[in-house]
């Protein structure tokens, strides 16, 4: 008895976290769907049935109504003649005449039915509950009785149910075992279905526990992707939308790293140059100060150099978290101005008109346009070009800064707004500047839904290409 129990709170301990499982509240639902449909056929059918069974057995009490209103009884030999012309079950059907000199007559076994005592149901005279106890239900007779007078003759019909009854039980009996049955199945069958459809979202969010322990694990690279089942095709949209979240999260992180790396080696390059003139100084210094100035002059390059890289890494952060104030910008007066103040060495062209109106961050906007501006002066010869155009072309307006530099291949395009990269990697030390310009003005446009294309300026250099809409 003891391991009986045993097991018994075992199979509880095991079922109770289910409760509240897709599974469980879909056989649960179904559970209480079927037995509402139960209740309903099981009283309904037996109901119908039953007062259809019974308005037959009216029909008939009323005929023989009818025959015996239309016959006129005085007599013994009168009833006699009656009866044998009118057949019927005397087991189920009872008939008590009485004529107007209050003779009475009754069909076989009528008198004992006449002579008890019945209870009238509550909802109709018509219907007689004859009964030994109350708690004896193997006692119970109902009967339909029904009464006519003519001529002053009195003449009544009882009609015993049982039939009737045994008819409903036998079909309530088959009702209830049928749907047993079926709800036997239906539990079975819509657990197995519950299982099934609710196995692939088990399936996800074991993969999700197993990336979350790996996060935390031992260091390991863990597998961000999780796994996509053929079905149901909602649970196989919502793994592939969350793999496509996880992609871009698993490449920002990666572009986090690398950012991480390379701003270090940036800044470990002049470090160490600082460091090791410092050194050449303390250890040489009284003894040759002709060297002093040198490194002095050194070390204050170097430093310019970490500021302004500093700076730029600063710049890339407000990019990304500055609130946007927008505001109708008058682009040629915006051109004009930095075209008027730009401090290069290459001679600045302009063409655009006057009257092209965009709404942007007018801040955010002049600061990509000193960056693209500063990127085309840094790639292109002294004693060339820059060109800044604007123009509205469908609804669109165009800035483009067209550069007579080096060029930039098909292949580089992508590349040259990713942190500290550089295009011509064997003179990167000899072009100034940290390698973040085009980063901040990518991060910058992208805020603003500022399209950027890149196309060759012939016969050589670049063209930075500006697409605002409105």
């Amino acid at each position: 008895m003891t391991k009986i129990r045993q097991s018994f709170k075992n199979f509880l301990e095991k079922i109770r976290p289910l409760k509240n499982s897709s599974a469980a509240i879909m056989t649960s639902s179904y559970m209480f769907l079927l037995v509402m449909i139960t209740l309903g056929m099981g009283v309904s059918l037996p109901a119908v049935l039953g007062y259809q069974l019974v308005q037959n057995q009216s029909q008939e009490a009323s005929q023989y109504l009818q025959s015996l209103q239309k016959t006129n009884i005085d007599s013994a030999h009168d009833w006699r003649i009656w009866m044998r012309n009118n057949v019927f079950d005397n087991e189920t059907i009872f008939i008590k005449a009485q004529s107007h000199t209050n003779k009475v007559f009754y069909s076989e076994h009528a008198a004992r039915v006449a002579n008890k005592k019945h209870h009238a149901l509550f909802f109709s005279k018509h219907y007689l509950l004859d009964m030994r106890t109350w708690y004896d239900f193997d006692s119970y007779h109902f009967y339909f009785t029904q009464s006519a007078t003519q001529y002053g003759n009195h003449f009544t019909v009882w009609i015993n149910l049982y039939k009737v009854v045994d008819i409903i039980k036998i079909t309530l009996s088959t009702v209830l075992i049928v749907i047993a049955l079926l709800l036997i199945f239906g539990i079975w069958r819509v657990w197995q279905l519950s299982q099934s459809l609710t196995r692939s979202l088990s399936e996800v969010s074991t993969a999700i526990k197993h990336n979350s322990q790996d996060l935390t694990g031992d260091g390991k690279e863990p597998n961000y992707r999780l796994p996509e089942p053929a079905t149901p095709i909602e649970v196989h949209e919502l793994a592939s939308s969350f793999n496509q979240l996880l992609d871009a999260l698993s490449e920002k992180e990666k572009l986090e790293k690398q950012f991480v790396s390379d701003a270090s080696h940036e800044l470990k390059t002049p470090i160490a140059a600082i460091n090791g003139h410092l050194k050449l100084i303390a250890r040489r210094g009284k003894q040759h100060p002709e060297i002093i100035a040198d490194s002095l002059k050194y070390i204050s390059s170097e430093t310019q150099r970490m500021q302004h890289l500093v700076e730029n890494l600063l710049n890339l952060s407000h990019a990304q978290g500055n609130p946007l104030e927008i505001t109708l910008v008058d682009i040629g007066a915006l051109l004009a101005d930095i075209s008027d103040n730009a401090a290069f060495g290459q001679t600045i062209k302009t063409d655009f008109p006057t009257d092209i109106y965009v709404k942007a961050d007018l801040e955010q906007l002049r600061e990509i346009l000193l960056a693209l501006l500063e990127n085309a002066s840094k790639y292109s010869p002294k004693k060339s070009t820059i060109t800044i155009s604007a123009w509205q072309k469908e609804g669109q307006t165009h800035i483009s800064v067209a550069d007579q530099g080096q060029g930039i291949s098909p292949q580089e395009r992508e590349k040259i707004f990713e942190r500290f990269y550089r295009v011509d990697t064997s003179h990167s030390n000899q072009v100034p500047g940290s390698g973040l310009g085009l980063a901040i003005v990518k991060k910058l446009a992208d805020r603003q839904n500022i399209q950027i294309r890149i196309s060759d300026n012939h016969p050589h250099g670049t063209i930075f290409e500006l697409i605002l809409q409105g």
